[in-house]
């Protein structure tokens, strides 16, 4: 399929999001549909000392885990020069445990092995190789850390991208296989987000 190049940056608007919105980013009722307890307790994550958020944002769900595990350090990720100079302006001051970092497409500025648990909330279909991403993903966990994705059901839902966009779970679970991950578990209880955990053992 081609598309011509009006149809092209279309495309490339709707998946990924668009800074200009932070305020839907900041909407508390996303916390409603993916609370991060859920995240927590289905990964149950124990005494992590470095967590990556990937695709933070505002770092909505950085602050939580913050105020969850105060001694551990968390990355808050996000390729957005925007997006870091909005946390770092809002969110350093509050959490001096949070780190805003800025990224480039599937690479992340941190050593090899050093995150207990890395987790992506509404990303994976913005993502333009999740085969590239998941391995530095997998590259950045330390063993027996663990990874927790989040995005939109293949169906249609209040809100989120179109249907074309989005990843079926077992879509996301043959990705991760195919990047080294095991003991991948999938949770569909949520009315609008799957969340799939999944470890790396070596």
């Amino acid at each position: 399929m081609t598309f011509s190049k009006k149809q092209l940056i279309g495309y490339m608007e709707e998946k990924r999001f668009n800074p200009k919105k932070l305020d839907k980013l900041n909407n508390p009722m996303r916390f409603k549909a993916l609370p991060p307890e859920f995240i927590i307790k289905k990964a149950a994550i124990e005494n992590p000392e470095v967590i990556i958020d990937l695709g933070a944002g505002t770092g909505f769900y950085s602050a939580p885990f913050a105020e969850i595990y105060k001694l551990c350090r968390i990355y808050a990720c996000d390729i957005s020069e925007i997006m870091i100079n909005w946390m770092q302006e809002n969110l350093s001051p509050k959490y001096d445990n949070i780190i805003p970092l800025k990224t480039e497409d599937n690479s992340v500025p941190l050593n090899n092995n050093i995150a207990d648990f890395l987790f992506m909330i509404n990303l994976h279909h913005e993502l333009d190789s999740p085969a590239k991403m998941l391995n530095e993903c997998f590259r950045l966990l330390k063993p027996k850390g663990k990874i927790a994705i989040s995005d939109h059901k293949k169906e249609k839902t209040e809100h989120g991208p179109s249907i074309e966009l989005r990843y079926a779970p077992n879509e996301v679970k043959e990705q991760l296989l195919a990047a080294g991950f095991e003991k991948i578990s999938i949770h569909s209880e949520l009315s609008n987000n799957y969340l799939i955990i999944a470890e790396k053992q070596q």
